[in-house]
């Protein structure tokens, strides 16, 4: 049984914990709407004075609709300070993980839910089975969303690419340029490549030239297909040629890409099955036995050097399946 004084200590640090997600959660909600308001000024290029919109705001109370983009940790001054300090390099590495997932918070209410899952997790587990430190592992778990929603919305880029890529080589044939060609795309498209011309969009108008704009979406949509746009677009931009015909060719290599991964994805379907199978076979047959002989397989999983094999045939699956996962697994 826990000392009433450290369920306290617990209890007290849970409420301090909820309460500040919360309230990052309602600020993260105000942000949005403000950010909302900032790209569609920026898409449709309505940019007068920001300096005397300021002055108007501060005379008339209005909401200050500056375009500068918000790079902040934290919109909490003194937790934007702390993790500044103490985060540093890592602070832009995980504002570069956000952005690539598409979701719209901040690093601080990244770094707050991990150590509230780290929290709750730790106190679980060693509540209920007195086991230090595993509980720390559930901590870890927004990082693999992360990564997981970055692979989605970058697949949903790409299927989108083609037709964007035609759409931008018709708009550059009808005598329209480059950058309302992207705008077109950004209004016409939804997320994320609508998202991500937008971006590209917004920079240009304040300030930023073409070739940094698309060196900035190719580092947010690191594909090859990206990279070969935006390296096509510079190179033609310092060196001329016909530029619809160079989006064309990459539209045409974008989908022939598209065929040989659906072909390599069917002929490499059997073994993937064949490693699934592999995988579940084992532990469909453990459960099977253990219903028909409870009293020898419950005894075998409860012995230490029973669970110790259970453990090795765990680790060994796992590196099984990882290694059919990588032969099979080609580059196109």
């Amino acid at each position: 049984m826990l000392p009433p004084i450290l369920i306290s200590v617990t209890v007290f640090l849970a409420v301090i914990l909820f309460c500040i997600v919360a309230y990052k959660f309602w600020e993260t909600k105000k942000d949005l709407k403000l950010q909302s308001q900032r790209l569609d000024q920026a898409i449709a290029g309505e940019y007068k004075d920001y300096k005397e919109a300021g002055e108007q705001n501060t005379s008339g109370g209005e909401e200050d609709l500056s375009v500068r983009r918000d790079t902040r940790i934290s919109s909490i001054p003194w937790l934007n300070t702390f993790l500044e300090k103490y985060l540093k390099e890592k602070s832009k590495v995980l504002m570069n993980m956000i952005e690539q997932s598409g979701l719209k918070i901040k690093v601080s209410e990244l770094v707050l839910m991990v150590g509230l899952l780290a929290f709750i997790g730790e106190m679980a587990v060693d509540l209920f089975s007195h086991i230090p430190f595993v509980g720390l592992i559930v901590g870890m778990l927004p990082f693999p969303v992360l990564n997981t929603l970055k692979t989605k919305r970058v697949d949903k880029f790409v299927l989108q690419l083609p037709q964007a890529l035609d759409m931008l080589c018709g708009d550059l044939r009808a005598g329209l340029d480059i950058q309302t060609g992207l705008k077109h795309l950004s209004t016409e498209f939804p997320a994320p490549l609508g998202e991500e011309f937008g971006k590209v969009v917004v920079e240009i108008n304040l300030g930023l030239t073409l070739q940094e704009a698309l060196v900035h979406l190719s580092s947010r949509i690191n594909t090859m297909d990206v990279q070969m746009l935006c390296t096509g677009i510079i190179i033609n931009r310092e060196l001329g040629g016909n530029l619809s015909e160079l989006i064309s060719s990459i539209s045409n290599t974008v989908r022939e890409r598209f065929r040989l991964k659906g072909m390599i994805k069917a002929l490499t379907a059997e073994n993937q099955m064949s490693a699934m199978l592999l995988m579940i076979l084992p532990v469909g047959l453990y459960i099977l036995l253990t219903f028909m002989s409870p009293d020898l397989y419950s005894s075998f999983s409860q012995d230490p050097l029973g669970q110790k094999i259970l453990v090795g045939c765990a680790v060994s699956m796992g590196i099984g399946y990882a290694m059919i996962q990588k032969i099979t697994k080609l580059e196109v």
